[in-house]
């Protein structure tokens, strides 16, 4: 793909004053002239990790997490990123060209803060992506929308095999047969305290264990296979919507709060399913963490109700 080398204007410059001078007569006047923009500008978006009110990266505790106020090791942290689009001055939106590199392709980009500081976070050197970048027609832009999700003609392709970034095995759901949109891994400092109860005993009984991580793994759900086309469909879409209304891509960056995140969920403690969230319609801890993510959990579609804070902006 060409390059190309050009300034990105921001929409905060909405009139440059090109001041002309009339001359002629006993008097002049000044006129500012509409902004001019080159036909493609490039833009790029950049993304962190926010908890307590400050940028936090993988493997660093952080206090006061969820409804417990408990302190965590952040484990994991990645999410896909798709259907991005810029809202311009008329509020109409405006795709962004996604450029090919190693964490994104042209429909989906792959923002990762896993860095391998730790044995939670890879135990060696990794690389890190917290920015996608691509080119938009040359306009005035005052805000962004993007999915957290793959799109569903790459959501089922063999990860073994898909080219990049799409090849991330750590991000492939064989029990969904697609893809993680986003994982979230915290380790609670004291492990999480899991408890099963089994009702088809006679009186029911209760077994409790403890696990080290408490999972954010949003995907979609209810998947299954054609037996002739071999096409999948999946009840459950499960794709968060985030609309940024005012957003400058120039002076600002996109973080996700983890504190909006684990508001209402206890991280200590688990009763159904994988210790955490796993996208399942009848996992207990999936309540609070899909109101955040304004997500209807018994459908798997966009909520109709409320705005998201998960994903705030913030200046660079």
């Amino acid at each position: 793909m060409k390059t190309i080398q050009q300034t990105a204007i921001p929409f905060s410059i909405i009139a440059s004053a090109l001041v002309l001078t009339a001359c002629g007569g006993s008097g002049s006047s000044n006129t500012a002239s509409a902004p001019v923009y080159p036909a493609t500008m490039p833009v790029s978006i950049s993304f962190e990790l926010l908890a307590n009110g400050t940028a936090v990266k993988c493997g660093t505790p952080i206090s006061g997490m969820g409804s417990k106020a408990t302190t965590a090791d952040l484990k994991d942290a990645r999410f896909y990123v798709s259907n991005v689009n810029l809202i311009d001055t008329n509020d109409k939106l405006v795709p962004v060209n996604l450029s090919a590199n190693d964490w994104q392709n042209d429909q989906v980009s792959l923002i990762s803060f896993i860095d391998g500081t730790g044995a939670a976070c890879g135990g060696t050197a990794l690389p890190t992506n917290t920015t996608l970048t691509g080119t938009v027609p040359g306009a005035a832009y005052k805000g962004i929308s993007y999915e957290i999700g793959v799109p569903e003609a790459l959501n089922h392709t063999d990860y073994a095999t898909a080219a990049k970034p799409m090849n991330v095995a750590a991000m492939a759901w064989s029990w969904t047969s697609g893809r993680k949109f986003l994982k979230l891994e915290l380790n609670p400092q004291g492990g999480v305290n899991v408890v099963r109860t089994n009702t088809t005993t006679n009186p029911p009984t209760t077994t409790t264990s403890n696990a080290a991580t408490w999972n954010v793994h949003l995907g979609s759900g209810g998947c299954t296979t054609n037996a002739t086309t071999g096409a999948y469909s999946c009840t459950n879409a499960n794709r968060m919507q985030v609309k940024l209304a005012n957003f400058n891509y120039s002076t600002q960056k996109i973080s996700l709060d983890l504190n909006a995140l684990f508001a209402g969920s206890d991280l200590t403690s688990d009763t159904a399913g994988a210790a955490g969230c796993m996208s399942g319609t009848t996992d207990t801890e999936c309540k609070a963490i899909f109101e955040g993510l304004k997500i209807d959990l018994p459908s798997g579609k966009p909520a109709t109700a409320g705005v998201q804070s998960i994903f705030v902006a913030r200046n660079k």
